[in-house]
């Protein structure tokens, strides 16, 4: 008895070393493979070699939808797409061998698979080898004689079976526990190769996101940078994206109009928005400019719009200024055609009458068509040095010079020479403090200055008088010319220095004029160093007042 139990546990010593050794070079195997169908190949090679074996699957559970899925096959030395099986239920009421497994989280050796597959209730299949897959046993038996089935477990819950099977010959209990401890490798390392393929997922998610992160810096950097104002509407009409240079163009901030639609703070955009094309499929985006009022301010933007998923991308640019120089060149030549036409045509009179009448003219009438010619073609020199003074001034070409000038004795010379000039010159009241002092600026131009100012009161309000002071108060020499003429409107105060700008907006009504007397003025005196600014109450008249720097 001795020697008996002796020798059985010289022998289940042995077994069980020899148990170990083989779990322990599963072990180091399945370490190695880095995909769960890698793992799974070596799983069953390492099987091979332990135990003889004519299939193996591995399925695992999903308690969300309570279903079985195949994720391995192996059949007589071919492996198989696992898409073949279908998805079985799981039975809870014991029928099925893998549901049996499952539902208790045991491990079963069935050496008698025919008569289970008759006996028990469940689904079963049976995978020939030439890959024909077929419910058993309506139509036909079962290949296999015996099988194992094993439970994966993970946390102590069941996530999976695997079943091997053998066609022939019946499995020991031996082999049982030998085939647990091969899974429970085969478990971890699937579980670890997951985990692994997971992490290198989310390494590559990371990767990718600050990749991303870095393109949409690098995006909205070349956004911030870019000169045309750029925005993106949703399909909603809201605004997801307001660049720095659509700030700079409209004035509106970005936190005043994102997350917002854009109709809040453009009332015209829904009808503006119909007349720009929105380009897409590839399609090229043409361009439209439309004026735009935006927090009272009018401006021309140039849009260009394009489809994306986001919704409508829009990029404009400001034509404002170049707009209004178009304005300008038409307006320079409906002025100027108008402003020539009356001179010109009195000169071609006046000069037709003295070639083809002479004779029947006498001295005085001579004369006084000479006069004629005279004054139209002052006027004409005046109407061209207004107009080349202006392109001097736009081309930032024109020489300022800043000596000392006596301010006082330039005023009075002005207004005794426009006495002298006018047929009827309107009534005067000059004002020139005592000790005005010198003023910093260009003689010349200072003249043309009040000369403007003069001819401009005249031509608005010189019936009923002019006042023209002279002054110095903290620092500035002041000059004011005030006319008794019907004023200007609070509106208008500004445009007035604008060129080609008239209060009155019907030409052939107003004065005579090219409508850049003002303009010049205030430009001249601006590169002197002083302002131009005006006064007026409408029905009150309007005060011109001019103020440059005391000379040092």
């Amino acid at each position: 008895m001795q020697d008996y139990g002796q020798n059985v546990s010289e022998g289940d010593l042995e077994r069980k070393a020899r148990v170990a050794e083989i779990l322990l070079a599963a072990a180091r195997q399945l370490a190695e493979g880095l995909e769960p169908e890698r793992v799974y190949e070596r799983f069953q090679e390492l099987l091979a070699t332990v135990i003889p074996h004519d299939g193996l699957l591995v399925s695992s559970y999903d308690e969300v939808d309570d279903l079985i899925r195949c994720e391995y096959v192996w059949n007589e030395g071919n492996k198989v797409d696992p898409s073949t099986l279908p998805p079985l239920p799981l039975n809870r009421a014991g029928g099925g061998m893998q549901s049996r497994v499952i539902v208790s989280g045991e491990s079963f050796l069935f050496n008698d698979v025919p008569r289970q597959v008759r006996e028990r209730e469940g689904e079963f299949y049976n995978l020939d080898p030439d890959g024909t897959l077929r419910k058993i046993p309506d139509a036909g038996p079962a290949a296999t004689k015996a099988a194992m089935m094993v439970p994966v477990k993970h946390e102590g819950t069941v996530v999976g079976v695997v079943q091997l099977m053998t066609d022939q010959g019946e499995y020991a209990q031996e082999q049982v526990e030998l085939f647990e401890g091969l899974v429970a490798q085969m478990g971890a390392a699937v579980r670890n190769a997951r985990l692994q393929k997971e992490r290198s997922r989310l390494e590559a998610a990371e990767e990718a996101a600050r990749a991303v992160a870095a393109e949409r810096e690098q995006a909205a950097q070349v956004l911030e940078a870019v000169g045309d104002g750029i925005f993106l509407l949703d399909r909603s009409g809201v605004v997801r994206l307001w660049n720095r240079a659509a700030e700079l163009i409209t004035g509106l901030r970005g936190a005043a109009v994102l997350e917002r639609e854009l109709r809040a703070a453009i009332p015209d955009w829904t009808e503006l928005s119909q007349r720009i094309p929105v380009a897409s499929g590839g399609a090229r985006a043409v361009a439209v400019t439309l004026p735009v009022r935006i927090a009272s301010r009018d401006l021309w933007l140039s849009f260009i719009a394009v489809d994306s998923a986001a919704g409508v991308i829009y990029a404009f640019r400001d034509l404002t200024s170049e707009r209004r120089l178009e304005e300008e060149k038409s307006d320079l030549v409906a002025t100027i055609s108008h402003e020539l036409r009356t001179p010109m045509t009195a000169v071609y009179g006046a000069a037709t009458t003295l070639l083809h009448r002479e004779g029947a003219l006498d001295p005085q009438q001579r004369r006084q068509l000479l006069e004629v010619i005279e004054a139209e073609a002052r006027r004409l020199a005046h109407i061209t040095e207004e107009v080349l003074l202006t392109s001097q001034l736009d081309r930032d070409d024109l020489r300022i010079a800043h000596d000392t000038v006596d301010v006082a004795e330039i005023v009075r010379t002005t207004v005794e020479a426009m006495a002298t000039r006018l047929s009827d010159p309107p009534l005067i009241e000059l004002d020139i403090q005592a000790d005005v002092g010198a003023a910093s600026g260009d003689r010349d131009r200072i003249q043309q200055v009040v000369l403007n100012l003069l001819d401009n009161a005249v031509k608005y309000g010189g019936a009923t008088g002019l006042a023209v002071r002279v002054g110095a108060e903290n620092g500035v020499v002041c000059i004011a010319v005030t006319d008794r003429g019907p004023g200007i409107e609070l509106a208008d105060q500004e445009r007035i220095f604008e060129k080609f700008y008239r209060a009155d907006p019907q030409l052939a009504q107003a004065p005579a004029g090219t409508g850049l007397g003002l303009y010049i003025s205030r430009e001249l005196v601006t590169r002197m160093g002083g302002t131009l600014r005006v006064s007026s109450d409408p029905g009150e008249g309007a005060t011109f007042a001019v103020r440059l720097p005391l000379a040092d």
